[in-house]
């Protein structure tokens, strides 16, 4: 009998995948990217290989890891007429392969989406950064996104985000300098973490972004109180 592969065993990775909620197992990719595929462009990628070659484009999600996270990345891969799997775009990091998990019941079109985090730690303010991630994201999809990418935010929209996204790189230092919850605030208060900036994080969040839906998307004038 084959012996399981070391990343079906793996408590975190299965943690993430429960959170994706998949039906596939993973598997490895092999990476040979396209002279004329761009690095962070893999769904146009994968659209020009099928127009030029012909198969299929294979959707799912592309399995990355930190020193804090698991985190799943909406992908897309080109899948020939035999049903093998090729990831054309090329990896930032030189990768000759990617763990990948099939999810093909959902298709590109032209809007991001959000990663898919869990921790890998057992350092609680972790959370706290993925919920800052997962908030960053909210924000910038209310703005507009030209063909290079660039998002465009309306002035009130930037202010929470130049906001949110700085707390976000500060939680992410305070991690990495060997932060946790009972430690001295990085705001200089005389307070532990988790009693001054991250005191009840996510409640706070969750307002934030209430408030802001809100303001962009305010009732109707005739709208009952």
């Amino acid at each position: 009998m084959d012996q399981q592969p070391n990343f079906l065993n793996d408590p975190i990775l299965n943690k993430l995948l429960d959170k994706i909620g998949v039906e596939f197992d993973p598997e490895t990719v092999p990476v040979q990217p396209a002279p004329y595929a761009l690095p962070h462009n893999c769904f146009l990628n994968v659209q020009e290989k099928v127009r030029r070659d012909g198969g299929q484009v294979h959707y799912g999600w592309a399995i990355h890891e930190t020193n804090l996270l698991r985190e799943a990345e909406r992908h897309a891969v080109w899948e020939d007429n035999e049903g093998n799997l090729l990831d054309i775009t090329p990896q930032e990091t030189g990768e000759e392969e990617i763990l990948f998990v099939s999810d093909n019941d959902w298709e590109y079109t032209g809007k991001r989406v959000d990663n898919i985090r869990v921790n890998r730690t057992d350092n609680p303010v972790v959370d706290d950064f993925i919920t800052l991630c997962e908030c960053v994201h909210t924000i910038t999809s209310y703005g507009t996104e030209d063909e290079n990418w660039q998002i465009t935010l309306t002035p009130p929209v930037a202010a929470v985000y130049e906001l949110y996204n700085g707390f976000k790189q500060g939680v992410q230092e305070f991690i990495y300098r060997g932060g946790r919850p009972y430690s001295p605030c990085p705001c200089g208060k005389a307070l532990p973490y988790r009693k001054c900036h991250g005191y009840k994080l996510r409640e706070r969040v969750a307002q934030d972004l209430a408030l802001l839906k809100e303001h962009l998307n305010p009732p109707p004038a005739n709208a009952p109180a």
